[in-house]
């Protein structure tokens, strides 16, 4: 049996509209593009593993819910091409998760708005009626906030106490309801929203390195064992166990860039490969970044989502 990363997160409809620019408070615009896709931060984080690893070695599984309507479906045939194993992903009454998208298309940057549907019955209950199938063989646990908080708090504790490795992207982040998780956190991996969220750190800060710095330190303090800060254009900054820290640059020009849409999930998928490969943070998050660079300069979410050999094209 090959090694196992575990997903256990959402899985949404992503309904995308490209307009010439963000409309105002109030304001009606024309949209110049639509799309229906595939997507939710857990199914695009199961895709950038599936992808991005070498399939003979690696087993990638999605636990999730999706529900009766006919984008379940979408999202089941998106997911096992990409090599992603979704039996554990349950079909429940009601409606799949759906993300709301406007993407400008000037910039590539998003706004999303988030219905969770099944994503909400993602219960501890669910999870202990399958416990064992659930963890059998997993040596990686990837986890985000789209499900209940109360399921990312339980399935971190069970990792930390089987031995497993966690990557958690708290987000969207949450300012209540991760009390006592920190300790069972390996890799946390946060924006400059979410840094400012779960530290009190002000957003301006984040602007200038060093309120980056204090933001990480405050999230290593609170017991995590290496902390991420993604930075988009900027790069990233990161920190570790061993007391290593560093900053790590974009690999691709802003005249690059079509949507950053699924960047910060295809950063996370490739860190989680790169930590099962046995690479150190700094190579980890060296890996992410390339990969994060590959995604901004194709459209959509999970269709963004990068092959490993497209990544390993990108000069270094």
């Amino acid at each position: 049996m090959s090694p196992a990363i575990l997903i256990i997160g959402s899985l949404n409809t992503d309904l995308v509209s490209t307009t010439p620019r963000l409309p105002a408070l109030g304001e009606t615009l024309t949209s110049s593009g639509f799309s229906i896709a595939p997507g939710g931060k857990g199914a695009n984080q199961a895709v950038a593993c599936a992808r991005l690893s070498s399939r003979s070695s690696l087993d990638v599984r999605m636990c999730g819910a999706v529900g009766t309507d006919a984008f379940a479906a979408l999202l089941a045939d998106e997911l096992a091409a990409s090599g992603v194993d979704t039996e554990l992903v349950r079909a429940v009454d009601g409606p799949t998760g759906t993300a709301v998208i406007i993407v400008d298309e000037a910039s590539g940057e998003n706004r999303i708005l988030i219905h969770p549907g099944a994503n909400g019955a993602v219960s501890v209950r669910s999870l202990v009626e399958r416990e064992k199938a659930l963890w059998d063989g997993v040596e990686l646990l990837v986890l985000q906030l789209e499900v209940p908080v109360e399921t990312v708090v339980w399935a971190l504790m069970q990792a930390s106490r089987r031995g497993v490795k966690t990557v958690f992207n708290p987000a969207p982040a949450l300012a209540e309801g991760l009390e006592g998780c920190w300790g069972n956190v390996g890799w946390l991996v946060v924006n400059e929203t979410e840094a400012a969220i779960l530290t009190g750190v002000e957003v301006q800060e984040l602007d200038k390195n060093e309120g980056v710095v204090k933001a990480a330190d405050g999230l290593k303090a609170k017991g995590c064992g290496a902390v991420v800060v993604t930075l988009g254009g900027r790069g990233c900054y990161w920190c570790d166990g061993a007391s290593n820290s560093g900053w790590q640059g974009v690999t691709v020009k802003r005249e690059g860039v079509v949507d950053t849409t699924g960047a910060g999930d295809t950063f996370v998928g490739a860190l989680a490969v790169a930590l099962m490969e046995g690479k150190t943070t700094e190579e980890a998050v060296k890996w992410a970044g390339r990969a994060a660079g590959a995604a901004v300069k194709k459209r959509g979410a999970m269709g963004g989502v990068p092959w490993r050999h497209e990544v390993e094209a990108i000069a270094v």
